[in-house]
């Protein structure tokens, strides 16, 4: 399996959506992986659904990813933009992030997980004062 391959499965890509390249720096302990969509792909406005050729793209934007091994992990995309007729100029809805979020769905929704078990911890002696089952 080519590397390329590999981390299309790894983030999850589906088409229109293919890995392109794929760098890993051991030096610098990080690998970067470029996501592009084939020419001519038509994209869906994000107001109202309606199917629309690409109208351009906006600059290449990096999203933080989980860990591979423990190399950090950067998804690199130039998000496409279409022109629709009731909205306007628009992004895009990306399948790996949210709106305007730096990091990818799986990046964000590991940070939730982690910060909620330290929020569970810290306020663990806070429940056993009040009474409160420390397992809620």
């Amino acid at each position: 399996m080519r590397e390329t391959e590999l981390y299309r499965h790894l983030l999850g890509l589906v088409a229109p959506w293919e890995v392109s390249a794929v760098e890993l720096s051991v030096e610098g302990g990080r690998v970067d992986v470029w996501a592009e969509h084939p020419r001519l792909t038509r994209f869906t406005c994000p107001k109202c659904d309606q199917v629309l050729p690409v109208y351009d793209h906006t600059e290449e934007r990096t999203f933080r990813h989980l860990d591979s091994c423990a190399f950090l992990t950067y998804l690199h995309a130039r998000p496409p933009r279409v022109q629709c007729p009731t909205h306007g100029v628009l992004q895009v809805a990306l399948p790996w992030a949210e709106p305007m979020s730096r990091f990818t769905v799986l990046f964000e929704r590991l940070a939730i997980d982690v910060l909620g078990t330290f929020v569970r911890f810290a306020m663990s002696p806070l429940k056993r004062e009040a009474g409160i089952p420390t397992t809620l």
